[in-house]
């Protein structure tokens, strides 16, 4: 099997970095007055001058999900559209196992930001199941539930052992090979904080910081479809490429105030161009988008 591209995965990481760092000037976040309990994730997180962390190597859910909980959504404390866990027994095949994995990951992340620890657990407990399954059972491990438990009251050092989790099963799937179900894993995990963040803002109000941070993703789903179609000789990968290709049609029609927004090279860097530069969407386009990413998004969790 061929080799996954880290640079492809290192580009949609870039991608989805820049979004969430262009958007944080709009609402300074607030300093945390929790003191982290999880000796662990301190010394993972830390790291030396120069260094490049391994997390910012993959695009995950939680950079969305950190920067929706900088803006205070309402949202935040509904966890009924997560995905059930009794869905679980559902999925019996590669490709159900694979994308709802990435799904139970959205959500673990999601209820580790949004501090809802109890039911975190949970969606650990689904992810360790289904990881068995998939074959990545080493990447998760006893020591990361007994962290998590451990950590039920602490959103912080929640969200940052939820991070790790997930990259972690990345740099797994990636070191071995296993391309083809990194793709689904990445598609899934993409396509629930979609889902999830416009259930949390279902009225489209011009201006919205939230809405404009959805318009963006046009540009990380581009690079995700890119990435998964060096798979798509695998029939699981192809389907799901196809499905996120009707998405892509409902993105492609959001533009900039000046025209189509782009993605262009400056000094070597993938930058946001075209226009003014400032992405603009509309209620149908909204509308649209959130309408068709439920849809495909349903289909998955209910493995149909």
């Amino acid at each position: 099997m061929k080799k996954v591209s880290f640079s492809t995965i290192t580009l949609i990481a870039c991608i989805a970095a820049s979004l969430f760092i262009s958007g944080c000037g709009n609402k300074p976040a607030a300093e945390s007055t929790e003191t982290p309990s999880d000796s662990t994730m301190t010394k993972e997180t830390a790291k030396k001058p120069g260094e490049v962390q391994k997390y910012s190597q993959v695009p995950s859910p939680g950079e969305m999900f950190s920067f929706i909980k900088q803006l205070g959504s309402k949202g935040a404390d509904d966890v009924s559209k997560l995905n059930t866990t009794e869905n679980k027994n559902k999925y019996n095949d590669n490709k159900s196992r694979s994308l709802n994995f990435g799904v139970y990951s959205a959500d673990l992340l999601y209820c580790s930001t949004f501090n809802h620890g109890a039911e975190a657990l949970k969606y650990f407990v689904n992810i360790k199941k289904l990881g068995d399954e998939i074959g990545i059972s080493t990447a998760i491990n006893e020591q990361t539930a007994n962290r998590i438990s451990a950590n039920i009251g602490n959103p912080d050092s929640l969200a940052a052992i939820s991070n790790d989790l997930y990259f972690t099963t990345f740099d797994h799937l990636e070191s071995n090979d296993r391309g083809n179900t990194l793709a689904l894993v990445m598609a899934g995990g993409w396509l629930e904080s979609i889902y999830m963040v416009t259930s949390m803002e279902p009225v489209f109000k011009k201006d919205n910081a939230i809405i404009t941070r959805v318009a963006e993703q046009k540009f990380t789903l581009d690079n995700l479809i890119d990435f998964m179609k060096k798979y798509d000789k695998d029939a699981d990968v192809e389907s799901m490429v196809k499905q996120l290709g009707e998405l892509k049609a409902e993105f492609d029609k959001v533009e900039d105030a000046k025209g189509p927004a782009t993605l262009t090279k400056k000094n070597g860097k993938r930058v946001l161009g075209g226009g003014s530069g400032k992405i603009g969407i509309t209620a149908e386009q909204y509308k649209a988008i959130h309408d068709k990413a439920a849809a495909i998004r349903n289909a998955i969790t209910m493995n149909k």
